[in-house]
């Protein structure tokens, strides 16, 4: 590969990353790519190889430059020594097995990945139903039907004048993340550890859920005429059609972050109207709501079965991968715990590979052995 095709390589890289590519740039990053035989995988793994901290942290600082064009020259600048670096790591590696093989001889043992607990679904009268995983459809209640990690339910008919609500409630264990559609056609993921009950149908001029715990991300089905509202211990969320996510970590705070559209965050005599990547934050302190502006890809990933770590600290991100995973960290050199990462992984990878993005993109590798993952230099 001659220098200027490399540098080519990297401009329209640098563009992929920044969400820039037009048409034609899309195009002749495939044409290389083919040229050069750089599959998806060794895509991915080639733009993980630039996320260290020290080039996440000149790419923040040109990211904040406030004419757009300039920005992106100053962000090819950033990445292009990094980048060209990186293409010739992976084409050297790509073209010599044997520096492959030692690089996976470090992992002398693979844990497996993490199985989804199944969830419950609570009935009207009491009585608990268990959300199996199976992928095939199958009717659950009259007007709902699930096929494996989704439940979906139907609007009735016809609902008598004067009949009383019924309500579902769904629980999700730890590990056990679920996709429901509610009879007016608003979706809602929900996090592990999560309860929500909601109406089998909406009945009313108001359509109303009820989070005791957990996490949930919506897309609210748009209805001017009948409000959507998220009940909580500590507060309402109101909307017309929007998406957005609520978070409860204990009985005195809630999160709300909004992703499109407008919500309203209302506790006692306090409210709020929330713009697009912003977060309202309920304490425990009575009148007051605070409002931050956020990083919503953080925050919302989750619901894309994705692990996001910006700028964050090897031990806490092993912490979590330890906590999913369910292994011990054992660290020869405590120093590695303080380096810091900008990573972006799937909660369902094999693990082994997640610690292989990490260590291509740091100072630390990685050995399995048995459940326990020790960091060495």
């Amino acid at each position: 590969m001659t220098k200027m095709m490399m540098k080519e390589l990297n401009k329209l890289i640098v563009k992929d990353i920044f969400n820039c590519l037009s048409e034609e740039d899309a195009e002749r990053l495939r044409v290389l790519r083919i040229e050069w035989h750089i599959d998806d995988k060794a895509y991915e793994r080639l733009k993980a190889m630039i996320t260290s901290r020290d080039v996440h942290e000149r790419i923040e600082h040109a990211r904040r430059e406030p004419n757009r064009w300039i920005r992106m020259v100053r962000y090819a600048a950033v990445l292009i020594l990094p980048l060209c670096v990186a293409i010739y790591l992976l084409l050297h590696e790509e073209s010599n097995p044997q520096s492959q093989l030692m690089a996976r001889s470090q992992v002398e043992d693979k844990l497996p990945i993490p199985i989804r607990k199944q969830p419950t679904l609570v009935l009207d009268d009491g009585s608990v139903l268990q959300l199996h995983r199976a992928n095939e459809e199958r009717e659950v209640t009259s007007n709902a039907i699930t096929n494996g990690n989704e439940l979906i339910y139907s609007k009735k008919d016809k609902t008598a004048e004067g009949e009383e609500v019924a309500y579902n409630t769904v629980v999700t264990p730890q590990g056990g993340e679920y996709h429901v559609v509610l009879a007016d056609g608003t979706k809602i993921w929900f996090n592990e550890e999560t309860r929500l009950k909601f109406p089998v149908d909406f009945v009313g001029e108001v359509r109303e859920v009820f989070l005791d715990r957990g996490e949930i991300y919506l897309n609210v089905a748009k209805d001017e005429e009948h409000p959507f509202i998220v009940h909580t211990e500590n507060g309402d969320v109101r909307v017309l059609g929007t998406e957005f996510n609520v978070k409860c970590l204990s009985a005195d705070r809630m999160f709300t972050t909004l992703v499109k559209g407008s919500v309203q965050v209302k506790r006692a005599d306090a409210e709020v109207l929330l713009h697009p990547n912003q977060q309202a934050e309920v304490g425990n302190v009575v009148n007051v709501i605070t409002v931050t502006d956020v990083d919503v890809e953080e925050i919302i990933c989750w619901k894309d079965n994705m692990f996001f770590f910006k700028d964050v600290e090897l031990e806490t991100i092993l912490e979590k991968l330890a906590e999913w995973y369910g292994f011990t960290v054992f660290y020869e050199n405590a120093e590695a715990k303080q380096e810091k990462f900008f990573v972006r992984v799937d909660k369902y990878e094999e693990v082994d590979k997640i610690l292989e993005v990490i260590s291509e993109v740091g100072n630390v590798k990685f050995k399995i052995k048995g459940k326990v993952v020790t960091v060495y230099e």
